[in-house]
């Protein structure tokens, strides 16, 4: 573990103590807007663009470390009003301790989730945090992340088919069946939903891993009637098949089900993962944690915990139009824990552009490089940032 006190040589300073070049200047909010190839549609939103917060902290030295949530307004109520004014009442508590031990970190993500309701904005501050911590320690962000040995293999990636329009369908499926990937996802919740996994079945064969989102489209009585018909197919899950206004009939619809139920918009938090884990057999449940929803990858790491200690297998998600800020973390997160399914890094397959110089992806059979880098470890690219992000406030200390 590197020092604190380690003279560190900046070419505009000369050797300088580490502790006061990482200084914290001051603490930047933007929003980031990158357009999509084609529409991604679900249940609940149809988006043409990326959205995503941007916290950006500029130390002494003129160095940028750089955080990523994705507030979704249907998965918890985080309006664009309510983001910028708590970052205005937040940045002001950013000083130069934040970042000094993990405990600070987790204790910040605590508060600004809990006591202000942003868990995405506690998410960029969080990344942004490990990011100077990781620089400052020399540690890889994987292993602060991890809770036992991480030397396990990294899960392999999925396929996710998020639109409506047959035409594109079959054009993602012909691509998931060039890369060979071993886990897919369909969208439920329109009319060509049995005529899509039918499809990709006949195209991919049994030998590959489907499970099905639902994105909250079904009342109970709906799920109980609907789902069976996914039987002959041969999924491994369906994710979030109730309406929001029955979600506490989950546990009831899991007892008329013979398929696993997967939880992402309803475990935004320990207490709501514990209530599952209380009232849902454990064979019948899983859990898709997006770090960006629980507040930050250690908060999202905490509830891989519960749920590793209660027998629940989890997987991690991903935010539509993520970028390379929070794939890096994903990739992190992946080789921290051990997981069943793996999203994310899908920028360069459905967006325009992305903000690094190098497109951070995964290659045939969802397989992908392990990172050892400290920080980020990404290289950011000025002149798309300077095209997609778009400055909402700016605190200088």
């Amino acid at each position: 573990m590197a020092s604190s006190r380690t003279l560190t040589f900046i070419p505009q300073l000369g050797f300088i103590n580490i502790s006061c070049a990482m200084k914290i200047k001051s603490v930047r909010l933007y929003e980031l807007r990158i357009p999509f190839k084609f529409n991604i549609t679900h249940n609940l939103k149809t988006r043409r663009q990326s959205y995503s917060i941007i916290v950006e902290i500029v130390t002494a030295d003129g160095s940028s470390y750089y955080g990523e949530g994705c507030p979704r307004e249907y998965v918890i109520d985080e309006p664009k009003e309510k983001t910028i004014s708590s970052f205005e009442k937040i940045a002001h508590l950013i000083d130069d301790h934040s970042y000094k031990s993990i405990d600070n970190i987790k204790a910040l993500s605590d508060k600004i989730s809990d006591q202000y309701g942003v868990p995405s904005l506690a998410c960029a501050f969080s990344i942004a945090l490990l990011d100077m911590y990781s620089t400052k320690e020399n540690i890889p962000i994987y292993k602060i992340l991890s809770l036992e040995s991480s030397d396990h293999p990294l899960c392999p990636y999925s396929g996710v088919l998020s639109t409506t329009d047959p035409k594109k369908f079959r054009e993602l499926l012909s691509l998931i069946k060039k890369l060979d990937l071993p886990h897919v996802k369909l969208k439920a919740g329109h009319d060509a939903e049995i005529d899509n996994i039918k499809l990709a079945r006949e195209v991919l064969g049994y030998g590959v891993d489907i499970r099905i989102d639902g994105n909250r489209v079904w009342t109970l009585n709906e799920a109980i009637e609907k789902i069976p018909q996914y039987y002959e197919y041969k999924i491994s899950g369906i994710e979030e098949p109730l309406i929001a206004s029955q979600i506490d009939q989950l546990p009831e619809l899991s007892r008329h089900i013979d398929i696993p139920i997967i939880l992402d918009e309803s475990v935004c938090n320990m207490t709501q993962a514990q209530f599952y884990i209380d009232n849902i057999n454990h064979e019948k449940l899983r859990y898709n944690l997006k770090i960006s929803k629980l507040g930050g990858p250690l908060r999202a790491s905490e509830v891989y915990q519960l749920s590793s200690n209660n027998n629940i297998s989890c997987m991690l998600g991903c935010n539509v139009g993520e970028s390379a800020i929070l794939s890096y973390i994903g990739r992190s997160f992946a080789q921290a824990h051990r997981l069943n399914h793996l999203e994310g890094s899908y920028a360069p397959f459905f967006m325009e552009s992305d903000i690094s110089v190098e497109p951070f992806s995964f290659g045939k059979r969802g397989l992908s490089d392990r990172i050892e880098s400290t920080g980020l470890g990404l290289q950011m690219d000025k002149n798309k940032m300077q095209a997609f992000f778009y400055e909402k406030s700016k605190i200088v200390k």
